[in-house]
């Protein structure tokens, strides 16, 4: 199952909606989409099952299974063309996930943590936090 960014920038990818990356979307974020959006069927056209996926999800863009087979075309093409995962990069920074009322925090970590790195993940801080 694709990460709630991943699946985020698919959607956006196959509707051709900002709104679906960010709320309040702006240019930066537009242009970014549209060149993912190049590039993503660019990618998918030499593929014929992202092709295909891509297909389906673009005739039926309210159905979770084609939006998460198209997510996960997505994450191939991201680990296999670098201008495709540096605008995943870009716009995944951009997207908003969260769930108000919900509960849900989604954290993200992108690099290397090992060896001296370190990192803290938390939600909902009461107080000071010195580090």
């Amino acid at each position: 199952m694709a990460d709630p960014v991943t699946l985020a920038l698919a959607t956006a990818v196959v509707t051709g909606v900002a709104t679906k990356i960010s709320e309040h979307a702006g240019t930066a974020v537009t242009e970014g989409l549209a060149r993912l959006r190049r590039a993503a069927f660019a990618w998918f056209r030499g593929d014929d099952g992202a092709r295909e996926a891509l297909d389906e999800a673009l005739l039926s863009t309210g159905d979770p299974a084609a939006l998460e087979a198209v997510a996960g075309h997505l994450e191939r093409a991201s680990a296999q063309n670098p201008e495709i995962a540096a605008l995943m990069r870009e716009l995944g920074a951009e997207v908003d996930v969260s769930q108000e009322g919900e509960g849900n925090t989604v954290n993200q970590i992108h690099g290397d943590v090992s060896g001296s790195a370190r990192v803290v993940q938390a939600r909902d801080f009461h107080g000071d936090i010195h580090l």
